[in-house]
Protein backbone atom coordinates (compact mmCIF):
# COMPACT_ATOMS: atom_id res chain seq x y z
CA UNK A 1 0.00 0.00 0.00
CA UNK A 2 2.88 2.34 0.85
CA UNK A 3 4.37 1.91 -2.66
CA UNK A 4 1.06 2.91 -4.30
CA UNK A 5 0.82 6.00 -2.08
CA UNK A 6 4.43 6.96 -2.90
CA UNK A 7 3.74 6.53 -6.61
CA UNK A 8 0.58 8.64 -6.41
CA UNK A 9 2.42 11.40 -4.58
CA UNK A 10 5.39 11.19 -6.98
CA UNK A 11 3.02 11.56 -9.94
CA UNK A 12 1.51 14.67 -8.34
CA UNK A 13 4.98 16.11 -7.79
CA UNK A 14 5.91 15.42 -11.43
CA UNK A 15 2.76 17.28 -12.56
CA UNK A 16 3.62 20.20 -10.29
CA UNK A 17 7.23 20.41 -11.51
CA UNK A 18 6.34 20.17 -15.21
CA UNK A 19 3.56 22.74 -14.88
CA UNK A 20 5.65 25.26 -12.97
CA UNK A 21 9.14 24.96 -14.46
CA UNK A 22 10.85 24.96 -17.85
CA UNK A 23 12.12 21.35 -17.94
CA UNK A 24 14.02 20.35 -21.09
CA UNK A 25 15.30 16.87 -20.21
CA UNK A 26 14.58 13.82 -18.07
CA UNK A 27 17.88 14.47 -16.27
CA UNK A 28 16.61 17.91 -15.19
CA UNK A 29 13.33 16.36 -14.07
CA UNK A 30 15.16 13.63 -12.12
CA UNK A 31 17.18 16.32 -10.31
CA UNK A 32 14.01 18.26 -9.43
CA UNK A 33 12.31 15.08 -8.20
CA UNK A 34 15.32 14.29 -6.04
CA UNK A 35 15.23 17.83 -4.57
CA UNK A 36 11.53 17.29 -3.79
CA UNK A 37 12.36 14.07 -1.93
CA UNK A 38 11.25 11.62 -4.64
CA UNK A 39 14.40 10.08 -6.10
CA UNK A 40 13.72 7.55 -8.81
CA UNK A 41 15.41 5.97 -11.79
CA UNK A 42 15.17 7.00 -15.41
CA UNK A 43 13.07 3.94 -16.34
CA UNK A 44 10.54 4.74 -13.60
CA UNK A 45 10.38 8.37 -14.70
CA UNK A 46 9.81 7.32 -18.33
CA UNK A 47 6.88 5.11 -17.25
CA UNK A 48 5.47 7.92 -15.11
CA UNK A 49 5.68 10.42 -17.99
CA UNK A 50 3.88 7.99 -20.27
CA UNK A 51 1.20 7.33 -17.65
CA UNK A 52 0.66 11.09 -17.16
CA UNK A 53 0.65 11.64 -20.95
CA UNK A 54 3.38 14.26 -20.53
CA UNK A 55 5.15 14.97 -23.81
CA UNK A 56 7.90 17.19 -25.08
CA UNK A 57 6.71 20.16 -27.09
CA UNK A 58 8.49 23.03 -28.75
CA UNK A 59 8.47 26.04 -26.44
CA UNK A 60 8.19 29.61 -27.65
CA UNK A 61 11.97 29.94 -27.46
CA UNK A 62 12.44 26.98 -29.83
CA UNK A 63 13.66 24.53 -27.17
CA UNK A 64 11.76 21.34 -26.42
CA UNK A 65 10.15 21.26 -22.97
CA UNK A 66 7.90 18.86 -21.10
CA UNK A 67 4.22 19.83 -20.99
CA UNK A 68 1.03 18.45 -19.48
CA UNK A 69 -1.86 17.57 -21.78
CA UNK A 70 -4.63 20.18 -21.76
CA UNK A 71 -7.83 19.68 -23.72
CA UNK A 72 -6.03 17.89 -26.50
CA UNK A 73 -3.26 20.48 -26.69
CA UNK A 74 0.08 20.64 -24.95
CA UNK A 75 0.88 24.01 -23.46
CA UNK A 76 4.40 24.59 -22.14
CA UNK A 77 4.86 26.86 -19.15
CA UNK A 78 6.47 30.11 -20.34
CA UNK A 79 9.89 31.00 -18.98
CA UNK A 80 10.42 34.22 -17.02
CA UNK A 81 12.25 35.61 -20.07
CA UNK A 82 9.23 34.85 -22.27
CA UNK A 83 6.91 36.49 -19.76
CA UNK A 84 9.09 39.60 -19.61
CA UNK A 85 9.37 39.75 -23.41
CA UNK A 86 5.57 39.64 -23.69
CA UNK A 87 5.37 42.87 -21.68
CA UNK A 88 7.22 44.87 -24.33
CA UNK A 89 5.21 46.80 -26.89
CA UNK A 90 4.93 50.04 -28.82
CA UNK A 91 1.79 51.97 -29.79
CA UNK A 92 1.30 55.22 -31.65
CA UNK A 93 -1.17 58.10 -31.78
CA UNK A 94 -0.45 61.10 -34.01
CA UNK A 95 2.90 62.49 -32.82
CA UNK A 96 3.03 60.36 -29.65
CA UNK A 97 4.54 56.92 -29.13
CA UNK A 98 4.08 54.81 -26.02
CA UNK A 99 6.50 52.01 -25.22
CA UNK A 100 5.42 49.41 -22.65
CA UNK A 101 8.18 47.62 -20.72
CA UNK A 102 8.37 45.22 -17.79
CA UNK A 103 8.27 47.06 -14.44
CA UNK A 104 11.42 49.04 -13.68
CA UNK A 105 12.74 49.16 -17.27
CA UNK A 106 11.19 52.39 -18.55
CA UNK A 107 13.81 54.77 -17.13
CA UNK A 108 16.70 53.06 -18.91
CA UNK A 109 14.71 52.82 -22.14
CA UNK A 110 13.94 56.57 -22.01
CA UNK A 111 17.62 57.31 -21.34
CA UNK A 112 18.62 55.21 -24.38
CA UNK A 113 16.03 56.97 -26.55
CA UNK A 114 17.13 60.43 -25.46
CA UNK A 115 20.79 59.48 -25.99
CA UNK A 116 20.16 58.85 -29.69
CA UNK A 117 19.54 62.59 -30.18
CA UNK A 118 17.09 61.74 -32.96
CA UNK A 119 15.93 64.99 -34.62
CA UNK A 120 12.40 63.56 -35.02
CA UNK A 121 12.07 63.10 -31.23
CA UNK A 122 11.40 66.07 -28.97
CA UNK A 123 11.89 64.00 -25.83
CA UNK A 124 10.66 61.16 -23.69
CA UNK A 125 9.10 60.78 -20.26
CA UNK A 126 9.44 57.57 -18.27
CA UNK A 127 7.23 56.03 -15.65
CA UNK A 128 7.90 52.63 -14.10
CA UNK A 129 6.82 50.51 -17.06
CA UNK A 130 5.84 53.05 -19.73
CA UNK A 131 7.75 55.56 -21.85
CA UNK A 132 5.99 58.43 -23.61
CA UNK A 133 7.85 59.71 -26.67
CA UNK A 134 6.87 63.04 -28.21
CA UNK A 135 7.67 63.37 -31.91
CA UNK A 136 8.11 66.54 -33.92
CA UNK A 137 5.12 67.59 -36.04
CA UNK A 138 6.81 66.54 -39.29
CA UNK A 139 8.30 63.27 -37.96
CA UNK A 140 7.93 60.09 -39.98
CA UNK A 141 6.20 58.04 -37.29
CA UNK A 142 6.78 54.69 -39.04
CA UNK A 143 10.48 55.47 -39.38
CA UNK A 144 10.76 56.34 -35.68
CA UNK A 145 8.95 53.10 -34.75
CA UNK A 146 11.42 51.19 -36.94
CA UNK A 147 14.33 52.97 -35.23
CA UNK A 148 12.89 52.15 -31.80
CA UNK A 149 12.60 48.48 -32.78
CA UNK A 150 16.27 48.49 -33.80
CA UNK A 151 17.28 50.31 -30.59
CA UNK A 152 15.14 48.05 -28.37
CA UNK A 153 15.18 44.49 -29.79
CA UNK A 154 12.47 43.32 -27.34
CA UNK A 155 9.91 45.39 -29.30
CA UNK A 156 10.12 43.01 -32.29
Amino acid sequence: MQDKQNKKTRLQVIRMIVSSQHIESQDELLIELDKAGFPCGQATLSRDLKLLRISKVRGRNGHSVYALPREGQFAPVPTQKEINNSKWGIRASHNLLVIHTPPGHAGMVAYDIDSTENPMILGSIAGDDTVLIVLTEDADRDEVIYQMQRLIPQLN
